[in-house]
């Protein structure tokens, strides 16, 4: 572990959150940026909670360390062993709060790094935001939501047209990571839906990218079940986890839990087939193959 931060984390926390407050933000991020090795990025709602949780329990497991919050949802780049790898999950450029000329449009800070790029298909993840955005707003006290209210209160048709964090920003977000893809050291796209699939099997490929090879198949399936769906359901309902990274607004209201619904195509429950028609019809024409989300045969064959 690297001495200076070394130190750091043995300060009592009210001395590290006063260093943190002297410090330049933009020496922070440096600083953090220097130590990490592997950035795990993604759009706000695409899985991105149950990924990292799904790899803490493995690591945490693994090297035998303690199952903390900070732990097993990798809160923060710090080298928890010696061999394991030092990660970070960011929503890198803060898309949600950008509109589609506003995102940055290279990725040349990435180059050697690893980056793993969680995708999901983008007419859930604007459902999913929606309701994010709406009902879970007053959790949090950190981008996107620095006033503790909720930061959209229109309907879904009008946060989907919007044009600071709706569909067009999204698929402008994905656009641009699927052109910038050869920038960093290594890449690796991994899809929701493949994880619903085949937990294990991508949580595998997850863990070899990162250089965790050695991680057994049993704790592999060990993590897979505790970030079960119904698990963390039930860990937020019975709110084991203190932050508002999984934890309800409201217990009693399914649309405010962070483990909402999970399903995939879930937005055919919310959208008209008129509005489904008009999103089919942007990705198609806009949205990069790569990602294999197109409805259309022809434009996915491309």
């Amino acid at each position: 572990m690297n001495p200076i931060r070394s130190l750091y984390d043995r300060l009592p926390a009210s001395l590290r959150s006063g260093f943190r407050s002297i410090v330049p933000d933009g020496l922070l991020r440096w600083y953090a940026h220097q130590n990490t090795d592997v950035y795990l990025i993604s759009y706000p709602k695409c899985g991105r909670t149950w990924l990292r949780l799904m790899l803490g329990k493995a690591i945490s497991q693994h090297f035998h360390l303690p199952e903390t919050e900070e732990v097993l949802f990798l809160r923060s780049n710090r080298r928890y062993h010696p061999d394991a790898p030092r990660l970070m999950a960011i929503h890198e450029d803060r898309p949600m709060l950008r509109t589609p000329e506003e995102l940055g449009t290279t990725k040349t800070r990435f180059r050697g790094k690893k980056v793993i790029f969680l995708a999901r298909d983008p007419r859930d993840v604007i459902v999913s935001s929606y309701f994010e955005m709406k009902n879970r707003g007053r959790l949090f006290g950190e981008n996107p939501y620095e006033q503790h209210v909720p930061t959209f209160e229109g309907s879904l048709p009008e946060f989907i047209h919007q044009r600071r964090g709706g569909f067009d920003t999204l698929l402008t977000y994905y656009n641009i990571w699927a052109q910038n893809r050869q920038l960093p050291l290594d890449f690796l796209l991994v899809r929701y839906e493949d994880m619903k699939a085949n937990p294990g099997g991508e949580l595998r490929r997850v863990l070899d990218f990162i250089g965790l090879q050695a991680i057994s198949q049993e704790t592999i399936d060990e993590a897979v079940n505790f970030s079960s769906f119904q698990n963390m359901r039930k860990m937020e309902a019975e709110g084991r986890f203190q932050s508002g990274m999984l934890k309800p607004a409201n217990q009693t209201d399914q649309e405010s839990y962070k483990t909402r619904k999970g399903k995939i195509q879930g937005y055919l429950e919310y959208l008209s087939p008129l509005e489904i028609v008009a999103l089919n019809q942007k990705m198609n024409a806009r949205l990069d193959p790569y990602f294999g989300y197109c409805t259309d045969p022809q434009t996915a064959s491309k």
